[in-house]
């Protein structure tokens, strides 16, 4: 057991001898599936202006995610079912990899979740792109710039660390 000063604040999820309580531990998660969801949103939209600012149409990245699901034949400029498709499918893998990210950042320090949450998001990008995607979606693997890609995840890392930052900050109080 630690002694700790009056008031001192513990680690979320902590009980006073300094063990992880998994019934604490819960809402982090929840936290990280909201700011994984904020910043799958953030970027998605980021890379429809870029694309926007481009002349490309701003469906085509939506449309080539749904490929997975729906078949080459979806990955076109237009706005339809397969653009819900693939926004649906970029939120679901946004909560997932924030999900995944808690062990990372959960008893960091604001600076080193959002320095966490960077490096994260520049990891996990090109392993993910590399070896899920090049299986499960080989047109999107061909088609998507791995350099705005990669810019795009960046997005995603430093929105999700501010978020899950707040968001776990306000279920701690």
């Amino acid at each position: 057991m630690r002694l700790e000063p009056a008031g001192a604040q513990r680690p979320y999820g902590e009980d006073v001898a300094g063990n992880t309580n998994p019934r604490h531990a819960r809402p982090r998660y929840g936290a990280a599936v909201v700011a994984g969801v904020i910043a799958g949103t953030a970027m998605s939209m980021a890379m429809m202006l870029l694309a926007l600012f481009r002349g490309e149409s701003v469906w085509m990245l939506p449309n080539l995610i749904a490929v997975m699901w729906l078949g080459p034949n979806v990955a076109t400029d237009a706005l339809g079912l397969p653009t819900v498709v693939g926004f649906l499918t970029h939120e679901a893998t946004s909560a997932l990899m924030g999900v995944v990210a808690v062990p990372f950042v959960a008893r960091l320090s604001t600076g080193r979740t959002l320095l966490a949450s960077l490096a994260y998001a520049l990891a996990s990008y090109p392993l993910v792109f590399s070896l899920v995607i090049s299986w499960a979606n080989p047109l999107m693997f061909q088609r998507a710039s791995m350099i705005q890609m990669t810019w795009g995840h960046l997005l995603f890392g430093t929105v999700f660390g501010a978020a899950y930052v707040w968001f776990a900050g306000r279920v701690a109080r």
